[in-house]
C-alpha cells in the first residue's frame, strides 16, 4: 500500500497550536456490494485550529459531500503530495462517499479490509493524529443485512463490540491504529418484496426450459393464503393453499431464476407453510417454504440446458 493511499484514506489530524489530542468519531456505512461506502467523521479538540489532509490533485468539494465548518482554507505542504484543509476551530465534521481500493482484498469470497500500514514521512501510519494521537477514538462500521462479519482485530488495545449489523471499536489514548476486518456477502436474492426480507431456502437444477410447479399446504390445512412470484411475474396471487396440489406450467428463459413465496396471511397456525415441487420432465424436487408477514423464503432454479 502506498503512502499516498494512507494519507487519502486514513484519518490524520492535527492542531497548529499545542501538543493536544483529539476525540474522534468515525462511522462507515458500507453498501450491499461490500466495496462502496459513506463515511462520517467528527473531530473535537480544545485547540483553536485543526486540519485534515487532502491530496494535492483533489479539491475538498470533489472529495467530500459535506464539510463543516464551511469557512476553511487550503494550505499547501511543500515537498509532500498532500495539502491541509485548515479549520479555524478545534473541531470539524466530514462526509465522504467512495470505494475501497488498495485497502480491500477479495479472496475466495472473503473480503479482507486493512487500513494503511506504510508510514508517512513523520513515521505515522494507519489511523493517526498529530502530534499526540487520539484521546478517544470511536471507530464504527455499519453493515447491510446481506453481509456477515467474519473477524476483526486491531494493533491497539480497545473495546470491540459486534451487535446485529454494527461493529464498533473504542480506544483511549491511542495512535497509529491498524484495523483488519473480514466479511462475506451472503448469497443475494435479486428479487425483493416491499417491507419483507427474502431468504434463499434451496436451489434446484433443471435441464428443460418447460417446468411444472406444484403447490400445496404442507401442514394442517389452516386457511393459508399465498402469492407466488417467479422472477418478475406473479404466477399466483391470493390463493388459498389446499392439500390437493395446484399445478402450473412455466417456460424458463433465464439461466438463473427465483421463486418467492409471499404469505398474505399466516392462517390459523403460523407460519405459512407451503410445499413447492419443481418438475422438468426428468427430475423433480420438493422444497417446503415457510413465510410470514415479515419474511419470505425463496428457491433458486438454475437452468442448465442439455446440448
Amino acid at each position: 500500500m502506498q503512502v499516498a493511499t494512507l494519507m487519502w484514506v486514513a484519518l490524520i489530524l492535527g492542531s497548529s497550536l499545542s501538543a493536544q489530542s483529539f476525540n474522534t468519531d468515525f462511522i462507515r456505512y458500507l453498501n450491499e456490494d461490500g466495496i462502496t461506502y459513506k463515511d462520517y467523521t467528527k473531530v473535537e479538540s480544545l485547540g483553536m485550529q485543526s486540519w485534515h489532509f487532502i491530496k494535492k490533485d483533489r479539491m475538498p468539494e470533489d472529495e467530500y459531500s459535506f464539510i463543516s465548518p464551511s469557512d476553511f482554507k487550503i494550505v499547501p505542504i511543500i515537498e509532500e503530495d498532500y495539502n491541509h484543509i485548515l479549520f479555524n476551530q478545534g473541531s470539524f465534521s466530514l462526509i465522504k462517499e467512495d470505494t475501497l481500493r488498495e485497502e480491500l482484498i477479495i479472496k475466495d469470497g472473503l473480503y479482507i479490509y486493512q487500513n494503511g500500514v506504510e508510514p508517512d514521512n513523520d513515521g505515522n501510519y494507519g489511523n493517526s493524529a498529530k502530534p499526540k494521537g487520539f484521546r478517544t477514538f470511536n471507530y464504527v462500521w455499519v453493515f447491510p443485512k446481506n453481509i456477515k462479519v467474519e473477524s476483526y482485530e486491531s494493533n491497539r488495545d480497545g473495546e470491540w463490540r459486534l451487535e446485529n449489523n454494527t461493529l464498533s471499536y473504542i480506544g483511549y489514548d491511542v495512535n497509529n491504529i491498524l484495523f483488519k476486518i473480514t466479511y462475506r456477502l451472503a448469497e443475494a436474492v435479486p428479487l425483493h418484496m416491499s417491507n419483507r426480507d427474502v431468504v434463499l431456502k434451496d436451489t434446484v437444477d433443471v435441464t428443460n426450459t418447460a417446468i411444472t410447479i406444484s403447490l400445496w399446504d404442507d401442514g394442517q390445512v389452516d386457511n393459508d393464503v399465498i402469492s407466488i412470484k417467479l422472477n418478475d411475474e406473479w404466477i399466483v396471487k391470493y390463493m388459498e393453499a389446499k392439500k390437493e396440489p395446484i399445478k402450473f406450467k412455466y417456460f424458463l428463459t433465464n439461466p438463473e431464476n427465483y421463486i418467492i413465496l409471499r404469505a398474505d396471511n399466516i392462517g390459523d397456525i403460523p407460519p405459512n407453510t407451503t410445499a413447492v415441487n419443481i418438475d422438468d420432465g426428468k427430475n423433480s424436487k420438493t422444497i417446503v417454504l415457510n413465510s410470514d408477514l415479515g419474511m419470505s423464503e425463496a428457491i433458486r432454479i438454475n437452468l442448465n440446458k442439455e446440448e
